[in-house]
């Protein structure tokens, strides 16, 4: 198993190395925006970092984690169990999730306990993808993991680990209230189309269309216009935000 996830990062690392302008605009987007909350600060973590590209848009100072070793990879740590490396991640100005949460065994515990190991005023910065109709559409046209968003089944042992209805059922309603109250919500924001779909993928090598920095950014306008008005079928993105 982490032979073939070692053989899919070392893709990944491939196809980003071959200058993929739409996955770097993607992932520019999903990054950018994190640098308010980890500029000067001391202690930023990722969780679930895969390919490291974080490093590319955030710097070198970011502690990138993953199970699986790679160039960009700086500690081996399993989201699942990180008091096994508390000395590593104590005191921590922010964690990062970028489309990893869901590859957890129980999100809803990870965050709680990742709690007593950020700072006070420390952020959670997330992005996790968005199960609207075109989502689910494409998800099962790619045979790429999975969506279950009735919570009656969140008893089975692997009801969360590669649910891309994560976000959703976390973030969206009363579930959230319930289960994170040592959480505030700074931010909880839907996002990308085919800002996302012409990218090739990040976990996928799916075709895409070559387009200029121009035409991406209208592209990127043309998605926050979908997604506003009809956000169940289009968003495929969330943006989260979390402070202790």
């Amino acid at each position: 198993m982490k032979q073939l996830l070692r053989f899919n990062h070392e893709k990944r690392l491939d196809k980003h190395k071959k200058n993929n302008p739409n996955l770097i605009f993607l992932l520019k987007c999903r990054f950018n925006w994190m640098k308010k909350f980890t500029n000067n600060k001391k202690k930023i973590v990722e969780l679930g970092s895969g390919n490291g590209f974080i490093k590319k848009f955030l710097g070198k100072n970011i502690i990138t984690s993953d199970i699986v070793k790679n160039e960009n990879i700086d500690i081996l740590l399993d989201m699942n169990n990180v008091n096994k490396k508390k000395n590593l991640i104590k005191n921590t100005d922010v964690f990062i999730f970028n489309h990893s949460l869901h590859h957890s065994n129980n999100p809803i515990k990870v965050l709680s306990i990742l709690e007593k190991f950020l700072k006070k005023g420390g952020v959670i910065l997330i992005n996790e993808p968005e199960i609207s109709f075109f989502f689910k559409f494409f998800l099962k046209i790619f045979d790429h993991e999975g969506w279950d968003l009735n919570l009656k089944n969140s008893k089975k042992r692997n009801f969360w680990i590669e649910n891309n209805a994560t976000g959703k059922l976390l973030f969206e309603g009363k579930v959230y209230g319930d289960k994170f109250l040592k959480y505030k919500i700074i931010e909880n924001e839907l996002s990308e189309f085919l800002t996302f779909l012409n990218s090739s993928g990040n976990g996928v090598d799916a075709p895409y269309i070559k387009l200029s920095p121009k035409l991406l950014n209208y592209v990127w306008l043309l998605d926050k216009i979908l997604v506003n008005f009809f956000p169940n079928i289009f968003a495929l993105n969330r943006k989260i935000i979390l402070k202790k």
